[in-house]
């Protein structure tokens, strides 16, 4: 058996997580947004990075661990890269933005990000944010062979965040 088979769980991940994107890809800026499922989107990313990332990490998952150490672990074994240079800022910015999505605390984010209140946060950036973590998701996924759970061989030149 191999990776892909070992986790099931990680493929239904990326199947509802694709869904639910093609859903909400559908509706353009100025469309009513009351069918939209973009906190769904938010969370569903998270948890499928988080869990694909634990699954390529195995044992040395610890059972405590969130994304942020995980991330790190895969680096520092060399399973994985986030798609900054420094490898470091990037797990701190993926990690904020997770925490945000899942937490919920967006009144801290809408500041971090220089918005003068929730409704200009969710327009100008929340958006944004949701796709910036499917991208990184992806790099990330993209990194992994889906047969063997190890990486592929790497890709030469530096890459910047999302």
């Amino acid at each position: 058996m191999g990776f892909k088979e070992d986790h099931p769980e990680v493929q239904h991940l990326v199947r509802e997580l694709m869904l639910l994107r093609q859903h909400n890809l559908q509706f353009k800026e100025g469309d009513p947004q009351d069918r939209l499922l973009f906190f769904a989107e938010a969370a569903l990313v998270c948890l499928a990075l988080e869990r694909f990332v634990r699954a390529i990490l195995g044992a040395d998952a610890g059972e405590k661990d969130a994304l942020y150490n995980l991330l790190q672990k895969g680096v520092s074994k060399g399973l994985i890269r986030v798609p900054w240079d420094d490898q470091e800022e990037g797990i701190k910015k993926v990690s904020a933005v997770r925490n945000t999505l899942l937490h919920g605390n967006y009144e801290q984010a809408a500041r971090d990000a220089g918005c003068s209140n929730l409704t200009e946060y969710f327009q100008k950036q929340f958006a944004g944010e949701v796709e910036s973590m499917f991208k990184i998701a992806d790099f990330i996924v993209k990194q992994i062979d889906p047969e063997t759970g190890r990486p592929r061989a790497r890709q030469r030149g530096a890459s910047e965040g999302p």
